[in-house]
């Protein structure tokens, strides 16, 4: 087995991340995430906008704002 790419070029450029746009369907390899879905029962995954399309979603919310004060401080649950 030959474990040198027949290119060795090729192997050196960076591989961009391809996605959908949620918004106008439409590919991109400049992906910008405007949301997070979590699950309980596993993991969850985020949802990709193009750079055109992401303005119109609001920005994600900072996770440690939508828990209780009590929670934030480490306090009792």
């Amino acid at each position: 087995m030959n474990a040198l790419p027949e290119h060795p070029e090729e192997e050196s450029r960076e591989r961009r991340p391809v996605r959908m746009c949620v918004l106008c369907c439409a590919m991109t390899d400049r992906p910008v995430v405007v949301s997070e879905v979590h699950a309980n029962t596993g993991p969850g995954f985020n949802v990709y906008a193009c750079p055109g399309c992401a303005p119109s979603f609001p920005p994600l919310p900072d996770v440690l704002t939508l828990l209780p004060p009590s929670r934030r401080a480490g306090g009792e649950r």
